[in-house]
């Protein structure tokens, strides 16, 4: 009981400081039709209903779906300042959890905070090594932060994990994302006179 308290307590608190912190985390997702709306509040509700009986079933599988139904369902509408909150909780019964890192990732990245959209897909990464795409993820959102040599340093680690991947795609992968840091390098540094010229 003091853990679903605590749990509710730590939601509602979340969700007051990132309200608090503006509307940026709130999205107006224009051209959503109507019917779309409708079933993700149901969907909502079904997922806090289902939320509610894995708790006191204290089933952690059930509660992780209940969670990751009613994240994606603020999420897709919007809300999420909402949604963060239960992504989070994911987490902490499934540090792994695919979706939940994915989306909060995606969501960081969406309102500009690269840098903790960094430390999501990051630990995609770190959770499979091979993944290019959290790979690509996390070195676009740590080039729009323009840290250029955290980036340089994740795909170096990369590089060094799949060593013996010899690959045609993943070698090009591997070659483009180093010009990707290479040009995004050139681009932040001042011009001298002699380039402004040319």
């Amino acid at each position: 009981m003091f853990r679903k308290i605590f749990s509710v307590a730590l939601i509602c608190m979340l969700t007051l400081t990132l309200v608090g912190c503006g509307n940026k985390f709130r999205i107006a997702r224009e051209g959503m039709p109507e019917a779309l709306r409708t079933q993700l509040e149901t969907q909502l509700k079904n997922g806090e209903q289902a939320l509610v009986a894995a708790q006191a079933a204290q089933d952690d599988v059930a509660k992780t779906a209940a969670l990751l139904e009613i994240a994606f369902a603020q999420d897709q509408l919007g809300r999420l300042d909402l949604a963060i909150p239960f992504y989070k909780q994911i987490l902490e019964l499934d540090p792994k959890h695919f979706a939940a890192l994915n989306n909060l990732g995606v969501i960081y990245e969406e309102v500009g905070d690269y840098l903790e959209a960094a430390k999501y897909y990051g630990k995609l990464l770190e959770a499979d090594p091979s993944n290019t795409e959290a790979l690509e993820d996390a070195l676009r959102v740590l080039i729009a932060a323009e840290h250029f040599d955290d980036a340089q340093t994740n795909l170096e680690s990369f590089v060094r994990y799949n060593s013996a991947n010899t690959d045609a795609g993943m070698q090009k992968l591997i070659s483009d994302q180093f010009e990707l840091i290479r040009q995004a390098r050139l681009k932040t540094q001042p011009q001298t006179p002699a380039q402004n010229e040319n």
